[in-house]
């Protein structure tokens, strides 16, 4: 794939990857009762087939309008065309 702008306009650092949004479950360390304090477990379980790529524009379908996020190693984000 290529980028149309590969490199972070904040900082000139180029892209480690897409910005995505995953769903899953953060385990408790035990199971809840009333009146059992619960913490987290310290294991997420991932759900990989809900992963995707955030566009600028949530609310509409990817295009030329609604380009995918990347980001730099330094956390910035930006839109770019990629082609694959």
């Amino acid at each position: 794939m290529k980028l149309h702008t590969p490199l972070c306009p904040d900082c000139g650092e180029p892209a480690k990857g897409t910005l995505e949004r995953l769903t899953g479950r953060a385990d408790f360390n035990i199971e809840p009762s009333p009146g059992v304090d619960v913490d987290y477990g310290g294991w997420t379980e991932v759900w990989w087939d809900e992963q995707r790529t955030v566009l600028e524009h949530e609310d509409k379908p990817e295009g030329p309008e609604n380009r995918p996020l990347v980001c730099c190693p330094n956390g910035h984000t930006w839109p770019t065309v990629i082609n694959w």
